[in-house]
């Protein structure tokens, strides 16, 4: 049976809902009582005035880009600017802004110029999925850090982020953001709170074990399917550690296929992905469609068919977007908007004054259960009620590009 304590998951969206709503219109309210003009106006005069009088400096590092890193930066950039932290000149980040793509990013920094929190013009760092790369780019920062000493904080997105930025000698707020199962992947210590001085990270508490339990406990499946990078620098990022160490506790085996699904060359990653997906459609009952590059975003269907074509399952560590393209369920925050807003309210007590090691990691992801019916239809399931009952979004078809015929 499929188990889902859902009074409990609403009662704690609505308390953090409520909170939310609650701090929101306190702000607002002081905002106004202390400046006596418009949110807008405030949230300028709050950015030119700044509170201790100071304005924090910040470097991004990345391994590579990913889409979830792009959700990430813009909501949190918008909610500093909701409270009044960052000016931005042209108003909130729209939903399709890109701070990695050609002069997104330095165009982004200089209108935070001014701010309580500034983006360092030249303080991107990303090490495009090249292994070189990658440890070049961390290298440069860290010596900028500790010779230059212009930055003040980092921000640090995702695992492999995490694993090189973790480092309390830095002697700078280091903020690790969306990183796979922090502890298992030897990020940060096991606790509400950091360890480590200098440094949070924002743990989303047992998030690959509870996609898995979940998916177990529905198709109780024998062998389960994962497609992982051929780097082992990137199987932090892909959770396989939570991965083997659930497949240990609920009694299932592994069928990997290895190959490179992260690679800056995306076609070399796309056909590896395609090529491991027909590999497991041989081999698995279920799939685990774990992250990488090579999941393409407008012929993951036809990547993903021949599992399809088997009747197997699968389940996207991605999220909805690729539930919506094919695959037949997830478990996702869809903008990360609680996310961003949880890294701002971060920073903004870094910048009040607190540690890093004193605000608590903990944060409870408002995930959304996704299910394609069409996709289900196609696997010959039909889920019973009690899972109808647990799903957030559904879609009735499948999103797929112009060049090809439609599914039936």
């Amino acid at each position: 049976m499929f188990n889902c304590s859902r009074a409990e998951e609403f009662s704690r969206r609505a308390a953090h809902f409520m909170n939310s709503v609650i701090k929101t219109a306190a702000a607002a309210l002081m905002l106004h009582g202390l400046f006596g003009v418009s949110a807008a106006a405030a949230q300028t005069a709050a950015a030119e005035n700044c509170p201790f009088g100071r304005t924090i400096k910040v470097a991004v590092y990345q391994a590579g880009s990913y889409i979830d890193f792009q959700k990430l930066i813009r909501q949190t950039v918008n909610a500093l600017a909701a409270d009044g932290y960052i000016s931005l000149k042209d108003g909130a980040l729209p939903d399709d802004f890109t701070f990695d793509a050609g002069d997104s990013y330095s165009q982004l920094a200089q209108s935070t110029q001014g701010s309580c929190i500034e983006l360092l013009p030249d303080g991107l760092y990303n090490g495009s999925w090249q292994d070189d790369k990658v440890q070049s780019q961390a290298d440069a920062l860290k010596q900028r850090i500790t010779q230059k000493g212009d930055v003040d904080m980092i921000w640090a997105l995702g695992t492999l982020g995490g694993q090189l930025f973790a480092d309390s000698s830095l002697g700078i707020p280091v903020l690790v953001m969306t990183a796979s199962d922090p502890e298992s992947t030897g990020i940060i210590g096991p606790g509400e709170f950091s360890n480590k001085p200098n440094v949070h990270v924002q743990k989303e508490i047992g998030r690959t074990r509870n996609e898995l339990t979940m998916f177990y406990n529905i198709f109780k499946f024998k062998r389960l399917g994962i497609i992982i990078d051929d780097d082992p620098e990137n199987w932090a990022g892909q959770s396989l550690p939570a991965i083997e160490a659930v497949s240990k506790e609920l009694g299932f085996t592994l069928e990997r296929c290895i190959g490179p699904v992260i690679d800056q060359d995306v076609k070399k990653a796309q056909a590896a992905y395609s090529k491991c997906a027909a590999d497991l459609a041989e081999r698995a009952d279920a799939v685990y469609l774990s992250l990488g590059s090579g999941s393409s975003p407008t012929r993951f269907f036809w990547q993903i068919k021949p599992i399809i074509d088997k009747k197997i399952p699968t389940f996207s560590q991605t999220g909805g977007s690729e539930v919506e393209r094919g695959a037949l369920l997830s478990l996702s925050d869809m903008d990360l908007a609680e996310s961003g807003a949880f890294e701002a309210q971060v920073i903004e007590q870094i910048y009040q004054g607190k540690k890093p090691e004193e605000i608590s990691q903990y944060y409870y992801a408002p995930l959304a259960l996704n299910l394609n019916l069409q996709t289900a239809r196609l696997i010959e399931w039909k889920p019973d009620f009690e899972i109808l009952m647990a799903i957030d979004q559904v879609f009735q078809t499948i999103d797929l590009p112009d060049d090809r015929p439609a599914v039936n």
